[in-house]
Formats: C-alpha cells, sequence, structure tokens
C-alpha cells in the first residue's frame, strides 16, 4: 500500500507524544508499505509555504513552512487554503491509497477537502481535542478545566486570534523573533490594544460557531476515527462523529528500545517528570509537592523542554523558581531513543497534568520498563493506571495529595518492587499496525465494492 501520515510536526523537528507515535507507526508500516509523512515546519528564514522533500530515516518527509507570516484572520489559524492547495499537490504527485491524519494543527483541516476530491479513504486518529477546542486542551485562560459549550469563554481565550488585524501582527511577528522572552508578554500587551480596536463579541462569537460547523462538515468526510482511549471517544461522540464511525484502538510503543533494559541501582528513591514543560502538564504542581518531602533520600529529574507557553511566555523561569528542594534537577531535552537510558534513572514516573489527558505515551514507555507510575486521576489515565495495582492516582492540581502519594513511596520502598510486579506491558508497535493495516485494506475494499 502506498500510505500518506498527516502530523502537524515530526522528529526532528519535534519529539511530543503524536511526532513520535507517528514516527514509530511510520517505520513499522514501512517495512511492509510505501509510506510518506507530510507534516509542518516552522523557519522564518525559508519562504512562506515552501515545500521541502527529503528522507529521514529511510521514510519520505514532506515539510511545509508555516510561519503564520501571512495570517490575517481567524479562520486562517485552522483554514489555510494555500497549504490545502500544496497538499493536493503533494496527493497528484504520490498517489497514495490511503491518508491516515494524525493532526491537523498548524496544517489546514481542508486538506481533508483534497483527500475526498480524489476518492482516497481518510483514516483519523484523535490525539487531543483540538476539533472541539481551538486550544486543545479545554484549559481556560486560568487553567481551570473549561466548559466546551460556553461561547463566551471561547472568546476570552481566543480574544487575540479573533481580534487578529494584519498590520498589527505583522509588526508583533517581526519584533516577537527579536525581543527576550521576557518581554513578549509586555510586546503582547501593545499588539492585542491595537488589535482589539473595534472588537465585536458578536462577530466574534460567530466565528467561533462557523468554525465548529466547518469542523463537523469535514468530520463527516473522513471514513474512520480512531480514539486512543475510552474517554476521548466518548468526547468526540458528544460532539457528534457517529458511534459506528469511531473506534478505540490503544497506541502501540517501539518495544525495541527497551530490549535488555535495566534499571541502575541509586541508594535514593528517583522521582521522574518527562514531557514538554507545559502548564497543562502541572510540573508546578509536582514541584510544589516534592518540595514537602525535604528527604535526602529521594530526588526529582525532570526530563524536557522548558517551554515559553502562549500567555504564560515566563512558564520555564516560574517553574525553576519554584524548586526550592535541592534534590530537584533539570535535566533538559534529549532523544527519544535514550527513553530507556532516562527511565533506567527513574524508579517512579510522575504525570501530573491537568487537563483532560488521551492516552499518554509516556505511561506506556513507563510501562515497559516496569516502572511504578503516579499519576492525576483525570482523562484517559485511569485506564491505563490501575490504582494501588501498579500505580498511583491523585487529585487532579492537589499538590498536598501529591506529597501525599510520593510519601507513600518514601515510607515504603518495598512498594515499588510490589507494584512492579503487577505491571502488565504495552501493546508493541508490530501489534498496532496491523490493527491498522485492516483498517486499512478494509477501506479500500469498501472503495472498491
Amino acid at each position: 500500500m502506498k500510505i500518506i501520515q498527516v502530523v502537524h510536526s515530526f522528529p526532528s523537528h519535534s519529539m511530543a507524544g503524536t511526532e513520535l507515535y507517528t514516527y514509530s507507526l511510520s517505520k513499522e508500516l514501512a517495512k511492509k508499505h510505501c509510506v510518506f509523512v507530510f507534516h509542518r515546519m516552522c523557519d522564518p528564514k525559508l519562504k512562506e509555504y515552501q515545500i521541502e522533500h527529503s528522507r529521514f530515516e529511510d521514510l519520505n518527509v514532506f515539510r511545509i513552512n508555516n510561519t503564520f507570516k501571512f495570517c490575517n484572520s481567524f479562520e486562517m489559524f485552522y483554514r489555510n487554503e494555500i497549504i490545502a492547495d500544496k497538499f493536493g499537490e503533494t496527493l497528484d504527485q504520490l498517489k497514495p491509497e490511503i491518508v491516515h491524519i494524525q493532526h491537523l494543527i498548524y496544517l489546514s483541516t481542508t486538506i481533508i477537502n483534497e483527500i475526498k476530491k480524489r476518492g482516497i479513504p481518510i483514516v483519523f486518529t484523535l490525539h487531543d481535542y483540538w476539533l472541539i477546542c481551538p486550544q486543545w486542551h479545554f484549559l481556560k485562560k486560568d487553567f481551570s478545566i473549561c466548559n466546551d459549550n460556553d461561547i463566551s469563554q471561547c472568546i476570552n481565550c481566543l480574544n487575540d486570534q479573533l481580534s487578529i488585524k494584519k498590520l498589527p501582527r505583522k509588526i508583533y511577528l517581526f519584533l516577537r523573533n527579536s525581543v527576550p522572552n521576557f518581554l513578549i508578554g509586555f510586546l503582547k500587551k501593545i499588539y492585542l490594544n491595537l488589535a482589539r480596536a473595534n472588537f465585536d463579541p458578536d462577530e466574534a462569537g460567530k466565528k467561533i460557531s462557523a468554525r465548529k460547523r466547518h469542523i463537523k462538515v469535514l468530520c463527516s468526510m473522513v471514513d474512520f476515527f480512531i480514539a486512543p482511549s475510552q474517554f476521548l471517544k466518548k468526547r468526540y461522540v458528544e460532539f457528534g462523529i457517529p458511534i459506528d464511525k469511531i473506534n478505540f484502538i490503544s497506541h502501540g510503543i517501539n518495544s525495541e528500545l527497551f530490549k535488555n533494559f535495566e534499571k541502575k541501582e541509586s541508594n535514593k528513591i528517583r522521582f521522574g517528570f518527562i514531557g514538554t514543560i507545559l502548564p497543562a502538564k502541572g510540573v508546578d504542581i509536582l514541584i510544589k509537592a516534592f518540595n514537602k518531602l525535604g528527604n535526602n533520600q529521594a530526588e526529582l529529574k525532570i526530563y524536557g523542554r522548558l517551554f515559553p507557553y502562549k500567555g504564560f511566555e515566563h512558564y520555564p523561569r516560574y517553574v525553576q523558581s519554584l524548586a526550592k528542594n535541592r534534590n530537584i534537577r533539570f535535566m533538559g531535552e534529549f532523544n527519544n531513543k535514550k527513553i530507556a537510558d532516562v527511565l533506567s534513572d527513574i524508579d517512579i514516573l510522575v504525570l501530573p497534568s491537568i487537563w483532560h489527558e488521551n492516552s499518554p505515551l509516556t505511561i506506556l514507555e513507563g510501562f515497559s520498563t516496569n516502572t511504578p507510575i503516579i499519576a492525576s486521576n483525570i482523562g484517559g489515565i485511569p485506564e491505563l493506571i490501575r490504582d494501588r495495582v501498579d500505580g498511583l492516582l491523585f487529585e487532579p492540581r492537589n499538590c498536598d495529595d501529591l506529597y501525599e502519594k510520593m510519601k507513600i513511596f518514601i515510607d515504603n520502598p518495598s512498594l515499588i518492587e510490589k507494584l512492579k510486579s503487577r505491571i502488565n506491558s504495552p501493546k508493541n508497535m508490530k501489534e498496532n499496525t496491523q490493527e491498522l493495516e485492516k483498517i486499512y485494506m478494509d477501506l479500500l475494499k469498501k472503495k472498491c465494492a
């Protein structure tokens, strides 16, 4: 089969969960099929919408440059006809039999139109809530959970996108690339004051409603949806995707990364966080909880990029300033091919997320190395972790409860081995690929019928 995987980013440009899953899946599929990857890159030095083609670890990769340089409306954040047309040209060049969409953020929803016009079956894996929530995570500006039926809240969260005006944005983007992170918030306030002149809330509400209608129409064109958690599946069925068009299929993991895995010895109990350091991931809650331990027998290693989150650009400095316990170490980014080395130095993995996670790849990686996990009892996480069987769940956002769960391991180190003995190995990528191959073949047979 000729298959195109469509995703918003890809290694080595980004090493987050969706990108890593798409990479592992593409590598496995490429053992038997002709696989192409189409993704977005963001390089101000390159021409806008330029497409580059190269080989990346035996994969044919097409990258389109989108820095939002010419974005002058709310609609262009999700619907970019230039990107869609460019993708259509790529389809004509490659002539795939199947297109598997992993994510369309930073690309264009109307890529689906281009695929449908050519009669190619579409599979769409849902990794988060971006089709429903333009912010992708259902978090308000104060990081509380959002009610997705509240248009006024959407207007508040998307104010800068809804207020966009061509000239002020052009000036803002030019200056944004020239000033240090601590000045970006101030610069953004100036831009928003210029852009919000004559802002019309009623018109903004219409734009948000129009996006929702547009997304629903495009969802009707997709042949098959995959939800990696039952929680996510339920949310999308409530959104309007017919239940017979969406199936729960858990992610697979590249088990080759963990061959001959062994834990390193340590005289301390080692807690660890792995992931992009964003507010939604709750790293600040983890640090506050660990500060309370005040125990020389424990250490916390934080792996991941310190990311200046939009609207909270000083978040990296904020989390670093919270680290009062001298046993907290910021380890930085790492190549995911070294994930086994990272996990060999962690006894308990911690996921303190505050958003409704789908199916975190980090949990599957942790369980692949028999690493017990403490995680927020939120979203799809409880589907993966059995509380007090192979890990511990705590109340989301509650640093006191997280502290208590971490202290259980300090007071009872033998619990680590007890939980390890009950961990079930996750599905491997070969098994996951076989499930997807069947879906691809069924859609091709249906097309030919």
